[in-house]
């Protein structure tokens, strides 16, 4: 069994990612915040057959003076080899082969919902330190190979310095995986690095990179980069486009994805 990590991490962490770009850890701001994308990938992720990807999330977020809680999950549409699952999934044993040997099918349902909780420590005028808790809840169809039946929880700490319109982030955490008989998944380390200019007054582009461990001794470790852009409309509304390649067969080949933010409260 191979277990290959796929766009739906990407949906769980996007959310932080746009923290960083909106410079939330120098605003005082209390808001709410819901979302709205889609998101769409393809990747062969070691496998004879490509894997197509459409995945639809949503989320809320509450954002107070130096904390975060953030809930998301999305509906998900998978096209490619049965055994291919989202997120920490993977092939399962009996799939490879010549092509001619791999059942394809298109599954869809409720992915996994995640959870997130933050805690920004300021280090100096420019620099800034958060704290952060995941919880992966396994509400996506095993049976339909659209999550792993696992609940999967991370620690992650992120430092940010800020440049004036440049910042840079580094990150790095454990993940700390639930395991099953047909995925007995091992604990991981997982890092990251992104760089984010201001573009205008409304406008900021972003670069990350970000690597994690394969979660069998036989799967691939994720390595892949995101470009982004967010456009703040408004104080309330704010506009995401992102588009990333993988580097190894642990991440998608290239993927896209839109999402919408509207915020009630901000300044």
């Amino acid at each position: 069994m191979k277990v290959r990590n796929t766009v739906l991490t990407r949906l769980a962490t996007a959310g932080s990612l746009a923290i960083v770009l909106a410079a939330a850890p120098a605003s005082a701001d209390e808001y709410w915040q819901f979302s709205v994308g889609a998101d769409y990938s393809t990747g062969d992720y070691g496998d004879v057959a490509d894997t197509t990807m459409l995945a639809v999330p949503v989320g809320v977020k509450y954002k107070g003076d130096n904390v975060w809680f953030r809930a998301s999950a999305p509906w998900v549409r998978i096209k490619g080899p049965e055994g291919v699952i989202p997120g920490e999934g993977g092939v399962t044993t009996g799939n490879g082969g010549g092509a001619g040997d791999v059942v394809t099918d298109t599954r869809s349902g409720l992915g996994d919902v995640n959870l997130a909780a933050g805690y920004t420590l300021p280090i100096g005028d420019a620099t800034w330190f958060d704290v952060i808790g995941k919880v992966k809840l396994p509400t996506a169809s095993k049976s339909k190979f659209l999550g792993t039946g696992t609940t999967d929880y991370t620690a992650e700490g992120e430092l940010l310095h800020s440049f004036g319109g440049v910042s840079a982030a580094l990150r790095g955490g454990r993940r700390f995986n639930g395991s099953n008989s047909l995925y007995p998944l091992q604990d991981v380390w997982q890092a990251g690095a992104g760089i984010y200019a201001k573009a205008g007054p409304q406008l900021t582009l972003g670069l990350d990179y970000d690597w994690r461990e394969g979660a069998l001794d036989t799967s691939p470790e994720r390595s892949e980069a995101t470009a982004s852009a967010t456009y703040k409309v408004s104080p309330a509304l704010l506009l995401q486009g992102y588009g990333y390649t993988g580097f190894s067969d642990g991440s998608p080949d290239a993927g896209g994805r839109v999402q919408i933010l509207y915020r009630i409260g901000a300044q």
